[in-house]
């Protein structure tokens, strides 16, 4: 038996960036985007864990933007929260 074994599937890497985002959300019978920030913990090529001051759930999606001014698609795995802020965990959303 190993301990302490890695069992993602893809290996992480820091990544210590700024990250914008915009998420969606039905609230009394219209759709309200908020456009939100955070800074990046980590990356994979399936996700990406950040931290946020906004209490996202999980199961929401979020659109990242990128670099090139374009948007990734994710989906808010789990969150968790550590010294009043928030730590997400997202799944890109792979067309």
């Amino acid at each position: 038996m190993t301990f302490g074994a890695e069992k993602r599937r893809y290996k992480r890497i820091g990544y210590d960036m700024p990250v914008e985002f915009s998420l969606q959300v039905l609230e009394g019978g219209s759709l309200r985007q908020f456009d939100l920030t955070g800074t990046g913990v980590d990356i994979s090529e399936e996700g990406l864990g950040f931290i946020t001051d906004f209490q996202l759930e999980p199961e929401h999606f979020i659109r990242i933007k990128r670099a090139d001014g374009t948007y990734q698609l994710a989906m808010v795995r789990w969150v968790g929260r550590i010294d009043g802020k928030y730590r997400v965990g997202v799944l890109f959303y792979k067309d």
